[in-house]
């Protein structure tokens, strides 16, 4: 079983003209059940929602959700560990903006969802997985923690 730990924040930027303020929901956790290290394992829950709301932004501007691995690896119990890159995601539905499909990884953020100029609230649902860790990946309980970077943008 792999781990993928995600926590609820809530964001805010300062400008150097006006604060901007909102607030974010992402899911606790994302695990992955896998039975057969030949093939991929989708993640649970599925869908996992980000959503945002009271979003209090500079007129014209977008808020940008971005992933990134803390680290090039899973934490595994013993042995070799499974790369970050092996997670992945599918955007399976967004409102109030777009979302993207990406894949994990520890040198740089991946974008996830974008809201349009001036919204207020949004979300996006993804479907996570877990592409087949291969032989010598022990059993056991293999942790990977993630970080959010929250931005307003100008599109």
């Amino acid at each position: 079983m792999a781990l993928l730990g995600i926590a609820s924040v809530i964001a805010s930027a300062v400008s150097a003209a006006a604060q901007e303020t909102v607030s974010i929901t992402v899911p606790f956790g994302v695990s992955f059940q896998v039975t057969d290290v030949s093939t991929s394992t989708g993640g649970a829950p599925n869908p996992t929602t980000i959503s945002f709301s009271n979003a209090n932004l500079i007129a014209g501007r977008a808020l940008r959700i971005s992933v990134q691995s803390a680290n090039a690896g899973f934490t595994p119990p013993s042995g070799p560990s499974m790369s970050a890159s092996n997670v992945s995601w599918t955007n399976l539905g967004a409102g109030g903006g777009t979302g993207w499909n990406g894949t994990l990884g520890s040198s740089s953020y991946a974008l996830v969802f974008q809201s349009n100029p001036g919204t207020v609230s949004g979300h996006v649902d993804l479907g996570w997985t877990l592409a087949a860790p291969g032989s010598g990946i022990r059993a056991g309980n293999h942790q990977l923690t993630i970080r959010w970077k929250v931005e307003s943008i100008t599109p």
